[in-house]
């Protein structure tokens, strides 16, 4: 729109009422104001009033002339408008110091010339999307001549989106750009929107959006800078626009006990410290989530944080924290915007995967409790992941989070929209695969080690009664021994939740099976901890259904914990009673297994006539059962306790033979790694160390393959003590720190006897590199 002066409007009364034969008094006649004040009006001593220009304008015909003129005028005359827009910030905002630290370094990228600034920020509900935006934004929009802008989408509302015309004409006005930039099309505002925008850059914030068409119009161009929040992925937008992603995750556990700190008070939640972390940690470490318990705590001063705790572990009461009349407070209606944008198959795994007792989610785990096959389940998961339905960013590849509140929410969906039938036959299917597949894992790590059969009842209540349901194909099973040790290095935490869960509803022998069924993932990983843990909880789940099978099974794994863990005597006494019931079911596997266990107790005490006797009988029993791997396991070990008793011949032939076996078997698995073991220690002790490195390299290079990490502890310490014997101390002394590196990060106090191995090598080391020695 081109302008006319300043003194257009007074030019063009005076050539009107000429026009018209008339004079400032005939004017003044028509009008309520005296000569005087129109001529001062017309000199430009008083501002033009929009009721005056009116009756000016009709006194002198001028059929709205005047009106423009005065308009344009005002145009030129008015300051230009700096808008400050932004909504005040949360006053508690915690941490997030990573973002604001890469929102500031985009910032400086914009400050080279022509360098435009777009950060989208996304993330699930409550996770503090907005006050993240808000709290930056207010951190540097004194930088921006042309001030702040600010609008809610409302992206995921249904029916209540904003329509981006209205947003974009607020802008214009908030911009001071007059009547006329609100006409034309959006695409002409937009260009006038961006026109100002390039005189006087400004900050934009769009709150809540639910796509890039919804927000194309209202981008600025170079010099601006806008950031976007949004509870879902937005590819589109940032494959047009580019500029800085975060995809923002829950508060770290000390930044929301931090938050809660600051609402509830420092004292109260010092004194009941591990109250308020299951707090925090069951609010999501949301912020949102964290600031309403707070409030519930200081409404409510007499009670403890323990009863806060309580409720909010409670599946079915833990929504009722976040009920409120507030939308922006009431946790139904604000993951409700999400879960009805769903489809209903995606709503129906969304559901399912919230009776899973557990926040860690594998797509075949899914899979298997929806009966779906797993490239529609990933798929949908893919789906629920960028609608921050599922979180992955503290687990591994492959693993979704879903979060307290979620799962809660979740859960009262399944018992609301699905049957009591269909949610009690999707808890079996998943203990089934759970099950099934820590028995194929165990069997692959140990060929055949729990059989090649397996009896699985599971009684569920279904709502219509108890049933027992057979066991039917899985959709993933480890069928080697790398995918198996990966599967149980991932599951293991997992399936001992699930096993209590199972445990807790009565769902029969998955309560005892998944903890036995990982022993021998245990055994080869020495995850000491966690395997007393299973052994013990698997042994009392096995009691409480009077199960002589699980009691065996686990009363086996028991007994071989406590010996590892130095309770060697415990562990026996288990081991024999384990021996006893396996005698009394006819479980010749599980008996050699138990005899096994027993012969490596006893050569820790030394008393290697007893062990000699287990190790032959578990060999026999092996035999019996057509378990070679075992017989090949039996001879290693058998060949070491012939060498204790002074049976040389018989140690070096049975070591042979066992190794021979192995290489036949599995030359590059476990049972190898001990032969090859097993024979260096039978040549080291016969005063052959050249020959017996040989076989401790063997040993570490399989050790390494199976990452049995405890193993290469093992072979590392007799590979040092063998270049002791070979005169290379320096070659000794790198064997043992490498193992000392092991069992420290393994937290094996056998690190510190290492550690004073590798002193008394450095104190000869010295010794010999004095001079005159």
């Amino acid at each position: 729109m081109e302008l006319r002066s300043i003194n257009a409007f007074a030019e063009a009364v005076h050539r009107l009422r000429r026009q018209r034969g008339m004079t400032i008094d005939d004017i003044a006649a028509q009008t309520n104001y005296s000569a005087s004040y129109l001529s001062k009006i017309l000199h430009g001593a008083r501002p033009l009033a929009p009721a005056l220009v009116r009756e000016v304008d009709r006194a002198l015909g001028a059929d709205g002339e005047l009106e423009q003129l005065a308009h344009e005028q005002d145009e030129i005359r008015r300051p230009p408008a700096r808008p400050m827009q932004l909504p005040p910030a949360a006053a508690d905002f915690v941490g997030r110091e990573d973002y604001l630290h890469r929102l500031d370094a985009a910032l400086i990228e914009h400050a080279r010339p022509g360098a435009a600034v777009t950060a989208v920020i996304e993330g699930g509900f409550w996770v503090g999307k907005t006050s993240l935006a808000l709290h930056w934004a207010a951190r540097v929009q004194n930088r921006f001549a042309g001030g702040c802008l600010f609008a809610d989408m409302r992206g995921l509302a249904p029916g209540r989106a904003v329509d981006p015309g209205d947003v974009l004409d607020g802008f214009l006005h908030a911009l001071g750009a007059g009547a006329d930039a609100l006409h034309g099309t959006i695409e002409e505002r937009a260009a006038r929107y961006r026109s100002l925008l390039a005189a006087r850059p400004a900050i934009v914030v769009l709150d809540n959006i639910a796509s890039y068409e919804q927000v194309r119009h209202l981008l600025p161009g170079a010099g601006s800078v806008v950031v976007l929040t949004s509870r879902e992925h937005q590819p589109s937008l940032l494959l047009h626009s580019g500029g800085l992603h975060i995809d923002l995750p829950p508060l770290s556990p000390e930044e929301a006990l931090t938050l809660l700190r600051r609402r509830a008070g420092e004292a109260r939640v010092e004194v009941e410290r591990e109250a308020a972390e299951a707090i925090v940690r069951r609010c999501g470490r949301l912020p949102m989530a964290v600031l309403i318990a707070a409030e519930r705590i200081q409404q409510h001063p007499h009670d403890s944080l323990q009863s806060l705790a309580d409720r909010l572990g409670s599946e079915t009461r833990r929504l009722d924290v976040f009920t409120s009349s507030d939308p922006s407070m009431n946790v139904h209606g604000v993951i409700d915007l999400s879960y009805l944008a769903l489809s209903p198959l995606q709503q129906r795994v969304f559901r399912l995967a919230g009776i899973i007792p557990v926040p860690l989610l594998s797509a075949e785990a899914v899979a298997a409790q929806t009966g779906l096959d797993v490239g529609t389940v990933r798929e949908v998961l893919d789906v629920l992941r960028h609608a921050h339905l599922l979180d992955d960013a503290y687990v591994g590849a492959g693993r979704l989070w879903m979060n307290h509140l979620l799962r809660a929410y979740a859960y009262q969906r399944a018992v609301v929209e699905d049957s009591l039938d269909e949610v009690a036959r999707a808890r079996y299917r998943l203990l089934r695969w759970y099950v099934t597949t820590a028995w194929k894992a165990s069997n692959a790590l140990t060929p055949n080690w729990a059989g090649s059969g397996l009896t699985l009842d599971l009684e569920l209540d279904t709502g219509t009664g108890t049933t027992t349901i057979p066991e039917v194909a899985t959709p993933f099973a480890p069928d080697d021994y790398h995918g198996a040790l990966a599967w149980c290095d991932t599951e293991v935490t997992t399936a001992l939740e699930l096993a209590r869960h199972a445990r807790s509803i009565g769902a029969g022998d998955a309560a005892w099976m998944l903890p036995a069924f990982f022993l021998p993932y245990f055994y080869l990983t020495k995850n000491w901890s966690t395997w007393l843990t299973a052994a013990t909880e698997g042994l009392a789940a096995a009691q409480a259904l009077d199960s002589t099978p699980g009691i065996a099974r686990c009363t086996q794994s028991l007994g071989w914990v406590l010996h590892e863990l130095g309770r060697t005597e415990e562990g026996i006494d288990h081991l024999r009673r384990a021996v006893d019931l396996q005698t009394e079911l006819g479980d010749d596997r599980g008996r050699a297994w138990s005899e096994f266990g027993l012969a490596a107790a006893y050569s820790a005490l030394d008393r290697h006539d007893d062990a000699k006797g287990a190790y032959e009988l578990a060999e026999t029993l092996f035999a019996r059962v057509g378990l070679d791997l075992g017989v090949a396991v039996a001879r290693a070990m058998l060949s070491g306790t012939h060498q204790n008793l002074g049976n040389t011949e018989d140690a070096r032939a049975l070591a042979e033979d066992a190794l021979a076996r192995a290489l036949a078997l599995a030359p590059k698995q476990p049972v190898a790694s001990l032969a090859h073991h097993q024979m260096g220690l039978v040549l080291l002790q016969q005063h052959q160390p050249r020959a017996a490195l040989t076989h401790f390299d063997a040993a570490l290079a399989v050790r390494r393959i199976g990452h049995e990490r405890w193993g290469q502890a093992e072979t590392l310490v007799a590979r040092g003590e063998t270049l002791t014997k070979l005169g290379d101390p320096e070659g000794a002394r790198a064997s043992y720190r490498a193992a000392g590196d092991i069992l420290e990060s393994l937290q094996d106090p056998r690190a510190l006897d290492i550690q004073a191995q590798i002193a008394t090598i450095n104190v000869c080391l010295s010794t010999r590199d004095e001079p005159g020695t």
